[in-house]
């Protein structure tokens, strides 16, 4: 059942609403949480992420239209097979972990996307246009 213009705010609700399989959100807002590991996936249409921190997440094989990232850090975060289609990063952070291990997108697609102040996004999706 997909969910529809909801507020999802702080580490557990953030937690708990990402961790369910293959879910659809729309016009959703998700914010003010610290995450580490955990697998998202699923279509996110119109929603936006504020102030998260994700460390080790995977996101895999997610599609994401016209969303936003702002003031979003992802540490060691995995992006494997996703498709970002004119989604917005906003002073967002794409750094190593504390292994030294860095964010990846294997398989990913950069459509139409902008980032504006972001750190490591022109690295991590640079030859991921089609």
């Amino acid at each position: 059942m997909p969910v529809v213009s909801e507020s999802i705010v702080g580490t557990h609700a953030v937690r708990k609403a990402l961790a369910v399989s293959d879910e659809f959100f729309r016009y959703c807002e998700f914010s003010a949480a610290s995450l580490e590991g955990g697998e998202f996936d699923g279509v996110y249409v119109a929603s936006s992420f504020a102030n998260i921190e994700w460390y080790w997440g995977l996101f895999n094989i997610a599609v994401l239209v016209d969303c936003v990232f702002e003031n979003c850090t992802f540490r060691g975060t995995s992006f494997s097979g996703c498709r970002f289609v004119n989604c917005e990063f906003k002073n967002c952070r794409f750094l190593r972990d504390n292994l030294n291990g860095s964010c990846t997108a294997p398989d990913t697609n950069v459509y139409g996307c902008k980032s504006v102040e972001c750190e490591g996004f022109n690295e991590l999706f640079a030859n991921q246009a089609p």
